[in-house]
């Protein structure tokens, strides 16, 4: 799952995860009808470094917004671990509240709430992880698991169901499978991605689910991706600008913005664009305070922040951004 090409096979908790297959099919280049950039000029966003940052640095964590707070749980640490430990942050001043660790640590891991509580799906540590967990009141318990072991995955909750897409199984570069499930313990397919990715930056707007580029056996991907959650089609309906993965996607209004991530396995961007789905086109929305990539991102009061990441270290920081 770490894509950093550092001698770090010998790392047990993210060994498994860390081997891709070294070939793979390259994605077409973007579409110039869907790709171009806009003549008027872009919104630029409000970005800044909050004052106050999580307990210890983190990437690749679950992340579900609970009112003014922030359930965080797993991510990678420094030394490229798997941790188990979770808290709740106050993102008003960063006030932390520690719970039980998760019975099974993971990172590349997803969050996802339900009616039972919030959910982490999938994972890895030492190999790719099929298990659900979810918290109850303080305690984590494991309540189901996918159909196959999954991780590098993204997680959306829309119309009381989670859906869970992408991701890579210890075998292939990623998972076409859209899995949807309404109690975390029972999972089923609706549909297919054309583009198989991990590591795709994934929101909800506009009545569907996007995916917006991602990562297969080392290449950045371009393909956006729209899924209809209640029919599970999925179909690509434009392209990045450039190639881009291990970004987050972050819904205004009838935009969408997507900030940070890596254009190859090595380098971290500080870009952000505005894509918008009715003409599927893409615009500069400006630049983070610093390149990031694989952090969670969560709202509060019209905000996100982006808690954690890479940039190109685990990083403690907390980015908020605001239009």
């Amino acid at each position: 799952m770490r894509r950093l090409l550092l001698a770090l096979a010998a790392v047990a908790a993210v060994s498994a995860c860390g081997t891709a297959p070294s070939a793979g099919p390259a994605p077409s280049g973007p579409s110039p009808a869907s790709s171009s950039t806009a003549a008027s000029a872009p919104a630029v966003l409000r970005t800044r470094t909050m004052s106050w940052h999580l307990p210890s640095p983190l990437g690749r964590e679950a992340v579900v917004a609970q009112g003014s707070w922030a359930l965080v749980a797993g991510g990678l640490v420094g030394g490229d671990s798997s941790t188990a430990t979770a808290y709740r942050i106050d993102l008003s001043d960063g006030h932390v509240r520690h719970l039980s660790p998760l019975p099974v640590p993971v990172h590349d891991t997803a969050g996802a709430t339900t009616p039972g509580g919030p959910l982490v799906v999938g994972g890895g540590n030492a190999a790719e992880q099929d298990v659900v967990q979810r918290l109850d009141g303080h305690s984590w318990d494991v309540v189901g698991h996918l159909p196959q072991a999954r991780s590098d995955l993204t997680a959306v909750t829309t119309g009381g169901r989670v859906l869970a897409l992408g991701g890579y199984d210890g075998l292939r570069p990623a998972e076409p499978a859209i899995l949807s499930s309404t109690d975390g313990s029972h999972w089923h397919t609706i549909g297919h991605l054309p583009v198989p990715v991990r590591y795709a930056a994934t929101t909800e707007a506009d009545g569907a689910v996007w995916l917006l580029g991602g990562e297969v056996a080392g290449t950045m991907q371009t393909a956006v991706q729209r899924i209809d959650p209640a029919t599970g089609r999925a179909r690509v309906v434009a392209h990045l600008p450039e190639r881009i993965g291990h970004a987050v996607a972050l819904p205004f209004g009838h935009r969408i913005l997507l900030a940070g991530g890596r254009t190859t396995v090595d380098h971290v961007t500080d870009k952000m664009w505005w894509f918008t789905p009715s003409t599927g086109r893409f615009t500069p929305a400006g630049h983070l305070p610093a390149p990031l990539a694989d952090s969670a991102a969560v709202a509060r009061h019209g905000a996100y922040y982006l808690l954690g990441g890479e940039s190109p270290g685990v990083t403690d920081k907390v980015v908020e951004v605001t239009d």
